[in-house]
């Protein structure tokens, strides 16, 4: 068989390429086509489908940093029975894993006609796993899976802002670092809030997303996808980023009938182990607390990807967040 190059990439590329079409012709996959479709080329994530007799298999390569998405995803996969992709193969020198097809991103159906139910299931899917992999933590700790509980984010927020080459790289000034550092309290504040409800900390997916999850065409099933860069810390993260990403994409604004929906099935599995008044609270407390984690997943992108190519590909991410923390703690 011939293996030709995928035009425009890197030996390394061409390395993985030569790898998975090994793989696949030796576990009785028939390729149908060559070079592979290229689907993403980003900092974080190179990701081509090839179309084989057995349906399209992905492949994907992360940075190092970010490499646990194949063991993790197996896991979640084998022992929680996790609506995730199906791992069939992993290099782990090579930073890569091949998956089967699991369907189409949802936000492209919904941005033909906006579905709020098939939303509301996917959230149903995720927040039942997190319920599930609250009392299996130390799994994924034991694996390498970043610590960010609640005990950790302030001091994690710290070291962050004592970065001052990368914050000011990114547009901020030495007096808006001062003015965060005098948060730090803040910051710590709220964590201890949170940890005062009984809602334990379990996965957290920062692109828990419409994109991120595809829809079957016949079984209409759910795959929740991109599982590299999960932490172990609130829960809540996950909905409230999943929430603001809804309102960006879809133009909805939290008086509409489908947001509210779509918050109430956020938050329906965690009305098990709380009150309603409680979980209601706890997710305020969330939803500001959310910003301290998001800037601290730019600065694991960063380390994984190498600051200079974040900076360019996304610049200013990291800065939005952080003025997003001053302004709405002032």
């Amino acid at each position: 068989m011939t293996i030709k190059p995928v035009t425009g990439n890197g030996n390394r590329n061409n390395e993985i390429i030569q790898w998975s079409c090994k793989y696949l012709s030796s576990h009785g996959y028939t390729l149908k086509s060559n070079p592979p479709e290229i689907v993403q080329d980003t900092p974080w994530s190179y990701i081509v489908r090839f179309a084989t007799s057995e349906g399209y298999i992905y492949l994907k390569q992360t940075p190092k940093l970010l490499a646990l998405e194949a063991p993790i995803t197996r896991i979640l996969h084998d022992q929680f029975h996790a609506s995730v992709p199906e791992v069939i193969a992993y290099h782990s020198e090579l930073n890569c894993f091949l998956m089967k097809d699991a369907g189409k991103p949802l936000r492209g159906i919904l941005k033909q006609q906006f579905d709020a139910a098939l939303l509301c299931k996917a959230i149903d899917q995720f927040t039942s796993l997190q319920l599930a992999v609250a009392d299996h933590v130390k799994l994924f700790l034991d694996m390498g899976v970043p610590d960010w509980r609640l005990d950790k984010l302030p001091d994690l927020f710290g070291q962050l802002l004592a970065q001052k080459d990368i914050l000011i790289a990114d547009g901020l000034s030495e007096i808006e670092i001062d003015e965060l550092e005098k948060l730090i309290p803040k910051a710590a504040n709220l964590c201890k809030r949170l940890s005062e409800y009984s809602i334990r900390q379990s996965i957290v997916q920062c692109d828990f997303h419409d994109n991120n999850m595809l829809v079957d065409d016949v079984s209409q099933n759910v795959t929740i996808i991109d599982l590299g860069e999960i932490v172990i810390s609130h829960p809540f993260f996950s909905l409230t980023g999943c929430l603001r990403q809804i309102k960006k994409h879809h133009a909805l604004t939290e008086k509409d009938d489908a947001y509210i929906r779509i918050r109430n099935a956020c938050l329906k599995n965690y009305k098990r182990v709380e009150s309603e008044k409680n979980i209601s609270e706890a997710f305020a407390a969330a939803h500001l607390l959310w910003l301290v984690y998001e800037m601290l997943g730019q600065y694991r992108l960063m380390l994984a990807c190498g600051q200079a190519r974040i900076l360019s590909y996304q610049p200013g991410k990291l800065r939005h967040s952080l003025k997003e923390f001053m302004a709405a703690s002032g």
